[in-house]
């Protein structure tokens, strides 16, 4: 198991990012799902394939996590591999290019996110079996070299449930076994992750982090509210 640096996360998630696993992350802009990838990322040790689809990896972020943690942040960056296709077709090969990259050495591969480029093309059904080989091939990499695989997604408003939904949700609910869903609480950088859905864990067990300079921790919130004394999307009290 890869931690996430979180122990109340890890605990949620049947001990972090499972090996040979994808493990989707979705939630709003600004929920921490690349903070949270980043912090995974720093923390495991080995190689990272990052695919930045949003140009959202930032270095300098990096280098302040690094750097709260005791960490060199010179040699954090350097275990990262950065690949950032510009549309849909050139993240199909570099996806496809991940079998011959991916080798001992790697301990985590991140898309962030798999839908950016997807949600934006003007035909997108000619385009969901597409995003579903680059799913299976992700797949096939975490399972080849027993890693852990991040998916991170995106949400869109979806008018007949009346909630936010991820895009592609059966996509890439059929491949990913684990999701986790973050959010947004009011005030001081609170989210609530949420496990939608797991191999072995109860689902809709909820923890409470806050984004601070290290990344992503623990926040404790008395009787599971939040600061509003309210109650994240979908949780009942």
């Amino acid at each position: 198991m890869l931690t996430t640096g979180v122990e109340s996360l890890d605990e949620l998630l049947g001990g972090g990012f499972a090996p040979g696993v994808l493990t989707q992350v979705y939630g709003s802009f600004a929920t921490g799902k690349t903070t949270l990838a980043v912090q995974a990322a720093l923390l495991s040790g080995g190689k990272v394939a990052y695919v930045d689809t949003e140009g959202g990896f930032s270095p300098e972020r990096l280098a302040q996590m690094s750097k709260a943690r005791g960490l060199n942040p010179e040699e954090s960056l350097g275990r990262f591999l950065l690949f950032i296709p510009m549309d849909f077709k050139e993240q199909r090969r570099v996806i496809g290019g991940l079998k011959r990259v991916i080798n001992r050495e790697f301990s985590l591969v991140v898309v962030d996110s798999i839908t950016a480029h997807y949600r934006v093309e003007e035909s997108r059904r000619n385009l969901t079996a597409d995003l579903g080989r680059q799913l299976q091939t992700l797949l096939w990499v975490a399972r080849k070299h027993d890693i852990p695989i991040i998916v991170i997604n995106q949400v869109h408003y979806d008018s007949r449930a009346g909630r936010m939904k991820p895009v592609a949700e059966h996509t890439l609910n059929y491949r990913c076994k684990d999701i986790l869903r973050l959010d947004k609480l009011n005030g001081g950088g609170m989210r609530a992750a949420v496990l939608e859905r797991h191999r072995f864990r109860p689902e809709g067990g909820m923890v409470y982090l806050r984004i601070t300079e290290k990344g992503i921790e623990d926040a404790f919130i008395d009787q599971g509210q939040n600061q509003a004394g309210q109650t994240p999307r979908g949780i009942s009290s």
